[in-house]
């Protein structure tokens, strides 16, 4: 396992104080960077690639740049090509899974509406790709 932080890029503010909250609780030792959209993420993957992330956790439905672009761009990047992503969204639809996955993600997940099954939903992605 590397050393580096767990990644969450998502354009909803309260999505990224719940999923902070959240990992704060059930990981206290995994330190997590938050970013709202995809350009401010992209800085950081052509920045300091010295501390690569653990895992990334990247919203699909994202203005400016989707989270599919940033997910291709993910990929693009051979420092890049280990971590895990995880596309975190509130959408369901298939087409949008597939694609995901062809893209590259290792995983798919619809964002859970309550709190604790949110927290379930985390740790158990946790615990496969990191533990």
């Amino acid at each position: 396992m590397n050393t580096g932080p767990l990644i969450y890029i998502d354009d909803d503010e309260d999505d990224r104080m719940l999923f902070q909250e959240a990992m704060e609780e059930l990981f206290p030792m995994l330190p997590v960077e938050s970013y709202e959209n995809g350009p401010s993420f992209l800085k950081r993957l052509t920045g300091d690639i010295f501390i690569l992330p653990k895992i990334i956790f990247l919203d699909l439905n994202m203005p400016v740049v989707s989270g599919a672009e940033c997910l291709t761009r993910i990929r693009k990047n051979t420092h890049f090509t280990e971590i895990p992503v995880i596309m975190y969204s509130t959408t369901s639809n298939p087409k949008d899974q597939l694609r995901c996955l062809d893209l590259g993600a290792n995983m798919f997940v619809t964002k859970s509406r309550s709190y604790n099954a949110m927290k379930k939903q985390l740790t158990e992605i946790i615990n496969t790709h990191l533990f």
